[in-house]
């Protein structure tokens, strides 16, 4: 995505609207672009004042008083008030048609996705391409060192060969707000990612967040992708892939086994 496609999408991704897919791109961007991470902070604290303003109703009984009088339903005022409440109803205009306008062109809000459906959509992307590994090695030490250096909350080295994961880089992408780990690799020679993100960060995700609060493991499958998830130490660890289930299975529980 380029700075272009962001500033025109900003306001889907400032108000949580839209699919993921964008909002993952638009973090992206906004998170290696400081130029446009700069213009959006000011689109936003522009939005905000704007917002405060118009929830505090001051000017509006200058407003209708301006528009009563250019109607002739009111006397005549004072010409340099007149100039200043004639103002502020232009003004008032012109917002109203952007509001109207705005609000008439976008999309309809997205519904909530779960995190397995987001977390699918992210490793689509690194199957298909679309996204390039932003570390890549084959080396389980190698990509645990780079996952610690780059994520707030631990992260342990990739699932050992022997489980069937063979590792081929890692990075970190944000899921809403929060940065998530992943590990991308291949099991029986299909792409397998594991997402990595902290368990008391799931707020936008209560069922998912409710589910996790024991020590089980939940199985799920979304479009052609199985999904095995585990609460493991404080994270919550995902494999996507579509491959066998059980081979999953084994990949998720063998994370982070390797002795030190």
């Amino acid at each position: 995505m380029n700075c272009h496609e962001v500033r025109r999408h900003w306001s889907l991704y400032h108000d949580s609207e839209g699919d993921a897919d964008l909002h993952f791109r638009m973090g992206e961007h906004l998170a290696d672009c400081p130029g446009c991470a700069q213009w959006f902070a000011q689109q936003s604290r522009m939005e905000g004042l704007l917002a405060d303003k118009l929830r505090g109703g001051e000017p509006a009984a200058a407003i209708w008083d301006a528009v009563l009088t250019r109607s002739g339903l009111a006397p005549e005022q004072p010409a340099a008030t007149q100039r200043w409440t004639w103002v502020l109803a232009i003004v008032a205009g012109v917002l109203l048609v952007i509001g109207i306008s705005w609000f008439a062109s976008r999309p309809p809000a997205a519904r909530g996705h779960d995190l397995a459906e987001v977390s699918v959509k992210w490793h689509q992307r690194l199957e298909a391409g679309e996204e390039t590994l932003q570390f890549r090695s084959e080396s389980d030490l190698a990509v645990e060192d780079y996952l610690r250096s780059r994520v707030p909350f631990p992260v342990r080295c990739p699932p050992r060969k022997d489980a069937g994961f063979a590792v081929q880089g890692a990075g970190v992408f944000r899921i809403g707000d929060q940065p998530a780990a992943y590990l991308f690799g291949h099991v029986d020679a299909k792409p397998v990612s594991i997402v990595v993100l902290p368990r008391d960060k799931l707020d936008a995700f209560p069922a998912c967040q409710q589910a996790l609060l024991g020590d089980g493991t939940l199985h799920s499958r979304e479009e052609a992708y199985e999904i095995v998830m585990a609460g493991i130490d404080r994270n919550a660890v995902m494999a996507i892939g579509q491959t066998d289930v059980a081979h999953l299975d084994r990949v998720l529980h063998a994370y982070g086994t390797y002795p030190h």
